[in-house]
């Protein structure tokens, strides 16, 4: 196709979405991607960029709605970078979910599709999230329809899309509880009176960083982390503990609120050092009959409902017969494993945070798991220690593979075939590097017996996937 010059309008039907929630259309045989565009509509889009293979355009406007198009419930879908689908019939989101893991598998993977099953999809689809994270800001995104001359020096919220160095104020998050939306607000209306400046992105100055809101779905306990520079000294520090005092939590179970501080210019919500100033400092948490302590920074699946499901969804694809010996690698705080071990011999957790490690310690003797171990390490270093794991633990017959969102390591990989294990269950979040993996493990030992994915996230990209490797042959 002859190259368009950049901010050429063009008119597009879309078809489908692509993994990233992209709409994709073809023009006489070229691939068009174009951000929030939905399947079934008539667009005109504008050029961004023209690459070999497809063209990149910016939505103008529609031109023929979607027949699958909703109206979005939430006030900032238009401007927030969250969920990007709430627009969308949720029984499309799945099947569109579907349809991209088995493009991605089978271009990258050379995965058959027909081991591929069916997007199992979520049981809510609001009010999920037992964990959301906002962020303070003296850069306010104004909408077009704010009143002229509202403050653009406070906000508490979420990121507009594509916008970095700028926060969307909002009031509510239909993702998270009524209980968690209660306290957004609450901290909100202290802070912005606290005549404390948030913190600004450019200059590293400020106080006020994040807030983290999380909570048991489960126990009903709640946890509040305000997270702030130190700039703020004695005084900032007075003015939280007074604010621990003035918050009413809904929650009807404990309710913990901690100060933490970060003077780091990384924007992630993580504190360096934390007080707690009300409460046991964790929140409790069950899945089915296991009970999970979770402090402030551990990492735990953040939709309770969903990773129900998917614990289950593992055992049952496991196939335990009880003699076995499991390896549960970037085991975290030992949720999965713990989950496993009655059905089994032995499980070992391997994890390298060591924060994670003392959680998961916690969480067995909490659970009184007899069967399990933890081992603490790097997993490029600790899989090919010369056989020091299974002399020390027992030769694996089941490998649970659950990687951050990055993925494993290339030598993890080429570790797990000199292992030589039985059965590998690869529990991913990332799709793309699920494929570029299953290409690696399934080129002469493995085969995907059944891959398995879950929808964790409504009105979002994302996907969970558990796949059954088998070794060809047995």
């Amino acid at each position: 196709m002859e190259k368009i010059p950049r901010n050429t309008v063009i008119e597009l039907d879309i078809d489908s979405l692509a993994y990233g929630a992209r709409g994709v259309a073809r023009l006489d045989d070229f691939v068009w991607f174009v951000d929030g565009a939905l399947p079934g509509q008539r667009i005109r889009a504008r050029v961004l960029r023209m690459k070999k293979n497809y063209g990149e355009a910016r939505l103008d406007q529609v031109l023929k709605p979607s027949p699958h198009q909703v109206n979005p419930p939430c006030p900032w879908f238009s401007a927030c970078g969250g969920c990007r689908l709430q627009d969308l019939d949720y029984d499309i989101q799945v099947l569109s979910k579907t349809r991209q893991l088995q493009d991605l598998l089978k271009r990258i993977g050379k995965v058959t599709v027909d081991n591929i099953l069916p997007v199992i999809p979520a049981t809510s689809i609001y009010r999920y999230r037992n964990k959301m994270e906002f962020t303070f800001s003296n850069r306010r995104w104004i909408l077009p329809d704010e009143p002229p001359g509202v403050s653009s020096n406070f906000a508490l919220g979420l990121h507009p899309a594509g916008r970095h160095d700028k926060i969307l104020d909002i009031s509510n998050c239909l993702l998270q509880s009524e209980t968690a939306g209660h306290l957004l607000r609450q901290i909100r209306e202290m802070a912005s009176g606290s005549g404390l400046p948030p913190y600004d992105v450019k200059s590293h100055k400020g106080f006020w960083r994040f807030l983290v809101l999380r909570e048991g779905f489960r126990t009903g306990d709640m946890m509040v982390n305000i997270i702030t520079s130190g700039e703020g000294g004695p005084a900032g520090a007075e003015f939280i503990s007074g604010m621990a005092g003035r918050i009413t939590s809904e929650a009807t179970g404990t309710t913990t609120v901690l100060h933490s501080i970060t003077d780091r210019k990384a924007e992630v919500a993580y504190g360096e050092s934390e007080r707690i100033l009300t409460g046991p400092g964790k929140i409790m948490e069950k899945i089915d009959d296991c009970r999970f302590e979770i402090s402030p920074n551990a990492f735990f699946q953040t939709n309770t409902l969903q990773a129900e499901l998917l614990f289950r969804t593992i055992m049952s694809l496991a196939a335990f017969r009880g003699d076995e010996t499991v390896y549960d690698l970037y085991c975290g705080t030992g949720a999965i494993g713990i989950y496993l071990a009655p059905a089994v011999k032995r499980v070992t957790g391997i994890e390298v945070v060591a924060a994670a490690v003392a959680d998961a310690r916690r969480n067995i003797t909490l659970n009184q798991t007899g069967n399990m171990d933890i081992f603490q390490g790097d997993m490029r270093d600790v899989l090919g220690c010369s056989g020091e794991l299974p002399e020390r633990f027992g030769k694996p017959d089941v490998i649970i593979l659950d990687p951050p969102r990055g993925g494993p390591h290339p030598k993890t990989i080429r570790e797990l075939l000199k292992l030589d294990v039985p059965k590998l269950i690869y529990v991913s979040c990332n799709p793309a590097i699920l494929a570029r993996d299953l290409d690696i493990l399934c080129s002469d030992m493995y085969h995907p017996s059944v891959i398995q994915p879950i929808d964790m996230f409504p009105h979002t990209s994302h996907i969970e996937v558990v796949t059954v490797l088998e070794k060809q042959g047995e």
